[in-house]
């Protein structure tokens, strides 16, 4: 009965707003013949953590874009329940919280068990919330194992491979209540440093391997058809009024440079409102004159640094004349048919991709990459150089 309560205890306590709640699993038949490890510095000592991103690939994608991010540095393990769990991942010193990325998929029907020294990554009550928090447990935890849809149980992405007896001193220090919370060492336990195992250059070359449909990018619902589908497309999507995307600019137009001859790049601008549909009408007529080269930038530029007060049709007219564009040809191309038509096509390609904003890029018209799930603008080009070669790969090319 005593085992019980503490479980009880131990979910409904973490699933208090901004709090996780989780617990762990693991399978020893993993296969050692290229292991995936992280070596946790702390204040108690080091121990290294052994991944399986081939039982729980989502949940290793995400833990590991959180190390390499350098996430966990200077965290503290915030709560230690002896023969039970140590939990760390989501606050620093003083239970300062640290604000983490969006959930990943709950991947528990993997099977792995909640065994003495395996680690799993917490959660709230939905099985779909787990974040930066992670557990490590410290007995065989069967409630916690995976048992049906109804009763998933939490992630096991891991097992300690060096240093349980580090495990073992966290385990048994004393630990008070501090505010709300329960369970916190009363002398911070801190992971000084939680870095991959290994070169760099292996690190990033395993970072660009475990690229994760739904952690760091989208697949859409439904395909939209290409423009040559006999190459690989890959669409950017900017707004002139938005400074990611000016930004972005320099970065995907060198990357543009360096592909080869079976990628089909191009670029449009989004539009779900007002000023953006002006905008797309300047971009449309400047393609339509063919000055798109010798505009493009300085649009950008005059809005999104020298924030010039381009707000209507009269605007936009005096910012062409004023790069030399004769103003009746401009005001013909900005209002023919064929630029109204292309204006429509690109609402309608946003409705197709469903952007949650911009930049983004989305390749062969079936994934999606924004900036936020990629961890930066030259990681959203890494993404797209991964799925570039996976659509190769099922387009034998």
């Amino acid at each position: 009965m005593k085992f019980k309560r503490i479980v009880f205890f131990l979910l409904i306590t973490f699933s208090l707003p901004g709090v996780n709640t989780a617990t762990v699993s693991a399978d020893d038949s993993s296969s050692n013949s290229s292991r995936l490890e992280v070596v946790f510095e702390t204040s108690k000592g080091s121990f290294t953590i052994e991944l399986y991103p081939e039982k729980a690939p989502k949940t290793v994608a995400n833990f590991l874009a959180y190390v390499d991010a350098g996430f966990y540095d200077n965290t503290i393990f915030h709560r230690v329940i002896s023969d039970f769990v140590l939990q760390g991942g989501g606050f620093e010193k003083g239970m300062k919280y640290k604000e983490p990325r969006e959930p990943v998929k709950n991947e528990s029907d993997n099977r792995l068990k909640n065994l003495a020294g395996t680690i799993s990554m917490a959660r709230r009550t939905h099985p779909d919330t787990a974040t930066s928090q992670f557990y490590i447990n410290l007995k065989h935890n069967s409630s916690l194992d995976f048992n049906s849809k109804l009763q998933p149980g939490y992630t096991v992405f891991g097992k300690i491979s060096k240093g349980t007896d580090v495990i073992d001193k966290i385990s048994v220090v004393q630990t008070a209540t501090m505010d709300r919370f329960k369970d916190v060492p009363k002398d911070d336990v801190v992971l000084k440093s939680v870095k991959r195992k290994g070169s760099t250059v292996a690190a990033s070359e395993k970072k660009q391997k475990l690229y994760v449909e739904g952690v760091h990018y989208v697949v859409l619902d439904e395909p939209v058809a290409t423009r040559d589908n006999s190459k690989i497309e890959v669409v950017e999507m900017f707004s002139y009024g938005c400074p990611h995307c000016y930004e972005f600019e320099p970065l995907v137009k060198k990357w543009s440079k360096q592909q080869s001859s079976d990628i089909d790049f191009w670029f449009f601008p989004a539009v779900w409102n007002e000023p953006m549909k002006l905008f797309a009408q300047a971009f449309y007529a400047a393609d339509e004159l063919n000055i798109t080269d010798k505009i493009h930038v300085p649009l950008f530029t005059a809005i999104v640094i020298e924030q010039k007060n381009i707000r209507n049709e009269n605007d936009i007219i005096n910012f062409f004349v004023e790069h030399g564009v004769d103003e009746n040809n401009f005001i013909e191309a900005f209002n023919s048919m064929a630029v109204e038509s292309q204006v429509k096509q690109a609402e309608l390609r946003v409705r197709e991709y469903k952007p949650a904003g911009a930049p983004e890029v989305v390749v062969n018209g079936k994934y999606r990459v924004d900036r936020m799930r990629a961890g930066g603008q030259e990681e959203m080009l890494a993404v797209v150089d991964f799925l570039i070669n996976k659509e190769r790969v099922s387009l034998n090319k």
